[in-house]
């Protein structure tokens, strides 16, 4: 009896906590977003014609060619991270993106460039009920934070959304800067501060 053998030298994948590495330091207290504790968004599938961008998203520049390299990779395997929406409340679509434009934007590309497609005829959405302002621009901010690409002044543009958005919810003057970072647990660069001024 020939008996093979099929290690190739590589090693066996991690599992569990081994597989996330190690836990990164953070200083102080991480705690949620107030008004993020009770939220309970739901999967659905949702045609890209009803979903809209929202106007007040700070992430600017989506170029053509990393739209068309992500519309190909859908086109090939489908949309593997879905996008977080949330039901819209005013006029317009049904529903408007929180985090994942650039992803609806390659959606709507490959829809035109690959019709009978599959992959482009439903979203895969995590769909949350019509949320506070402060909250939504939050999200975006946070979603695009841990993108790479986005510039001092979009980070500022994002930083002054939820600004505005936490002053507009708490019917009070504008929160100090000292308070809305530490409400996002962020620290931004010196060239963000400068946009701050």
């Amino acid at each position: 009896m020939i008996q093979l053998s099929l290690d190739f030298g590589i090693p066996a994948p991690l599992s569990g906590p081994e597989r996330a590495g190690p836990t990164p330091e953070v200083s102080g207290d991480v705690l949620p977003l107030p008004g993020t504790e009770d939220l309970y968004p739901e999967f659905r599938l949702v045609s890209p014609d009803e979903i809209q961008a929202d106007p007040h998203q700070t992430r600017r520049n989506f170029p053509r060619e990393g739209l068309l390299d992500l519309a190909a990779s859908i086109a090939r395997v489908g949309l593997i991270e879905p996008l977080v929406v949330e039901e819209n409340r005013g006029p317009g679509k049904r529903y408007v993106i929180i985090a994942g434009e650039r992803r609806h934007r390659a959606i709507m590309l490959g829809r035109e460039l690959w019709p009978d497609n599959p992959h482009f005829r439903e979203v895969r959405c995590l769909v949350y009920p019509p949320l506070p302002g402060e909250v939504r621009a939050a999200f975006q901010l946070e979603e695009n934070l841990k993108r790479s690409g986005l510039s001092p002044y979009e980070i500022a543009a994002g930083l002054h959304q939820v600004k505005l958005c936490m002053a507009k919810s708490r019917k009070r003057s504008s929160p100090a800067w000292d308070e809305v970072l530490a409400a996002l647990g962020i620290s931004p660069g010196k060239e963000t501060r400068k946009w701050l001024r």
